[in-house]
């Protein structure tokens, strides 16, 4: 079976599948792939009427999502992901990499009991988007005031559509974020993640009209100050996939996030933050903004890994 470079063009078909599911997980969704595939190689096959992934890591393969459409407590499904983890395992050198990435919760009684291995990969966090908007209440009094702090002091800031023309600035953008953040921080993981994630804000932003990214930037005295882009998961959740903030301002990132979600609360009713990465700074921050569910995702791999 001859795997296909996932491009750009397929992006339609990739839509169709996901469109006959309700995802909350934002890894299904073409952009929060793509955006990566300086570090990853993307293929895809259709096996048994499923749509699947895979990523290859040097010389080795795993799929960073189920099948498409993945089924619950189904037969036939079951023989997808056999006959899935047996090409991993045929192309790849190490075994103990073939693996299937962020599996839903509602799947798990399916692969437990089916043999597999299941393991917490990491949790992501979903708000109320009029929650966010508003900034009611005490709980999100110091967001408030820190918003209110930053209209006061930036009568002019605008947050404006981002277009092609504002690359390069974004560009400029997360480059000195990116500095100021590994200067303040000891955390060699974190420094490597920022360089790690360069590559993918660039794609995101050069591309941002054929992923179907919705972009917006923030200026302020006709300069760029922050962008934030992100995508619609279903029909009822916006996962925001990048948020870059110029760190000496105070009070631009609460103001972005908020203005982002006001005009996404008459179409959205929930947002999808992602994960933490596993940091704890960005765990609390994520925290702060109270999200009302917190939505885990798994890894899942073969107890046998030699078929």
């Amino acid at each position: 079976m001859q795997l296909q470079l996932l491009t750009l063009n397929d992006k339609p078909m990739f839509d169709e599948y996901v469109h006959q599911m309700c995802p909350r997980l934002s890894s299904y969704a073409f952009s929060s792939l793509y955006v990566w595939r300086e570090h990853f190689q993307f293929y895809w096959t259709h096996l048994m009427g499923h749509l699947c992934i895979f990523a290859k890591q040097n010389d080795d393969y795993f799929m960073p999502i189920l099948p498409m459409p993945y089924e619950v407590n189904s037969c036939s499904y079951l023989r997808v992901i056999h006959e899935a983890y047996r090409l991993m395992l045929e192309l790849s050198r190490n075994p103990y990499i073939a693996r299937i990435e962020n599996v839903p919760q509602e799947m798990l009684s399916f692969f437990k009991k089916n043999g597999f291995c299941v393991t917490l990969k990491e949790t992501e966090y979903l708000y109320e988007t009029e929650a966010l908007s508003r900034l009611s209440g005490n709980r999100y009094k110091s967001k408030r005031g820190a918003y209110n702090a930053f209209v006061t002091r930036y009568p002019s800031t605008t947050l404006d559509p981002y277009c092609s023309t504002n690359r390069d600035a974004c560009f400029a953008l997360y480059d000195a974020w990116r500095t100021k953040r590994a200067a303040q921080c000891s955390d060699d993981i974190y420094c490597a993640m920022l360089n790690v994630s360069q590559s993918a804000h660039q794609i995101a932003i050069t591309h941002a009209e054929a992923l179907g990214l919705l972009g917006r930037i923030v200026r302020i005295d006709g300069e760029i100050k922050a962008y934030t882009f992100g995508y619609p998961l279903n029909a009822d959740t916006f996962c925001v996939l990048f948020e870059v903030a110029d760190l000496n301002i105070r009070g631009l990132a609460q103001f972005i996030y908020r203005e982002f979600c006001r005009e996404l609360m008459g179409t959205y009713k929930w947002i999808n933050a992602m994960d933490d990465s596993g940091l704890e700074s960005l765990r609390r921050v994520k925290h702060s903004y109270h999200p009302i569910q917190l939505i885990p995702s798994y890894n899942v791999m073969s107890s046998d890994r030699s078929s």
